[in-house]
């Protein structure tokens, strides 16, 4: 926790609420179920970095989800990196990037169409090289036409596809591209187009 708490040094306790992830049983489909907890560790066996993540708390408070089984598919769905961090001894040894590649793989197996993390600006060229796509707001969509958007006030967000029926789509009339597929009827057709409220096609 000494360690997670470095990953957002202006609110070290921001993370506490981890502590009842890591008192839950360890079992799949992640670490501790639908959590992630993962401790790089030096050849003396000494903790040196830790990755949290799990579901993104904004789908259980964003006003666009209304129904129970859309959040339950989509909690099942979409994960996201919530922390990262490397003791100051151990920076630029690839200890972070190793965590986070440990991530994408046990999310991908846990069958997650999309993993998320949200950045600071000054480390969109890192998130990139790790295979993520940057953007300002994270728009997906749910089907029909449904647009669930969400940004966040002071940091971007950086999201990776997992798996072949999700990918990001560029839509006209949207600044960021469009989470496609990853519910069911969600796939974004060729031709659409957002016209300010819905994707037309």
């Amino acid at each position: 926790m000494l360690l997670v708490a470095h990953a957002n040094p202006d609110a070290p306790g921001a993370f506490e609420g981890a502590r009842h992830n890591l008192e839950s049983p360890q079992m799949g489909p992640l670490s501790h179920y639908r959590a992630l907890a993962v401790l790089a560790e030096d050849d003396a066996g000494r903790p040196v970095g830790a990755l949290m993540g799990g579901a993104p708390l904004w789908l259980f408070e964003h006003p666009g989800i209304d129904d129970d089984v859309v959040l339950e598919e989509l909690v099942a769905r979409i994960g996201i990196i919530s922390a990262v961090a490397v003791d100051p001894n151990h920076r630029g040894q690839g200890v972070g990037a190793g965590l986070i590649r440990h991530a994408i793989r046990r999310f991908t197996r846990a069958g997650y169409g999309l993993l998320t993390l949200n950045y600071k600006a000054k480390l969109e060229s890192y998130y990139q090289g790790l295979g993520f796509s940057t953007m300002n707001e994270l728009n997906v969509h749910l089907s029909s036409g449904r647009i669930l958007g969400q940004t966040w006030g002071d940091t971007q967000v950086a999201a990776r596809a997992l798996d072949r029926y999700t990918d990001l789509a560029s839509v006209p009339g949207l600044a960021s591209p469009v989470v496609s597929g990853i519910v069911p009827g969600s796939r974004v057709p060729r031709n659409a187009h957002f016209d300010g409220e819905r994707l037309r096609h």
